[in-house]
């Protein structure tokens, strides 16, 4: 549910984005009017589109990266343990991220009666900010979810859809930690 509902808002987010733009476009060459203060509420929603993106990127696994290990080489252990170590960086620097999220979040909470607000139509900074929490704790979340999952089922074939193991690369039955 919670990933349609992402999935969802950086559709329509998106389409707001180009509509929005498209009458800008319009109103400015072909009438010569503006838009009044349509930059603050745009920029509200960029920022929860560029986070709830980022927290769907980290979901897929589908961010830009600059893995070359996979083509350079055919050993399936080199390759999980170059994904345990990335999935768990990732999720070090993004648990720093959530934890500076934090310390925005409640420096603008401490400071309430006198809250930033954009100028023209006085939305509270708090509301982008609180994007910063949601976007780096979901990615967080995804991040740890996906290291966890590499440390349960072992080498990174284990994870690809289709691919089938020998009875000898069983790691949960050869253990005998199942259930």
């Amino acid at each position: 549910m919670l990933l349609a509902v992402k999935g969802a808002f950086v559709s329509v987010a998106s389409l707001i984005m180009a509509f929005t733009f498209f009458c800008v476009v319009i109103l400015r060459y072909g009438f010569e009017a503006d838009l009044f203060a349509y930059e603050e509420w745009l920029l509200i929603i960029c920022f929860w589109l560029y986070f709830m993106a980022s927290a769907l990127g980290t979901y897929e696994n589908s961010h830009v990266n600059a893995d070359l290990l996979n083509y350079l080489t055919d050993n399936e252990r080199l390759k999980w343990l170059r994904s345990v170590l990335v999935t768990s960086v990732e999720l070090v620097v993004t648990l720093f991220a959530v934890y500076w999220a934090v310390l925005v979040l409640r420096d603008e909470i401490a400071s309430h009666p006198y809250w930033q607000a954009t100028i023209a139509l006085k939305i509270p900074f708090i509301v982008p900010r609180f994007a910063l929490l949601v976007g780096f704790g979901l990615m967080a979340f995804y991040s740890a979810l996906r290291l966890y999952v590499l440390l349960r089922l072992g080498r990174a074939s284990d994870l690809a859809p289709g691919v089938e193991r020998s009875p000898e690369e069983e790691p949960l039955a050869a253990s005998g930690s199942e259930g």
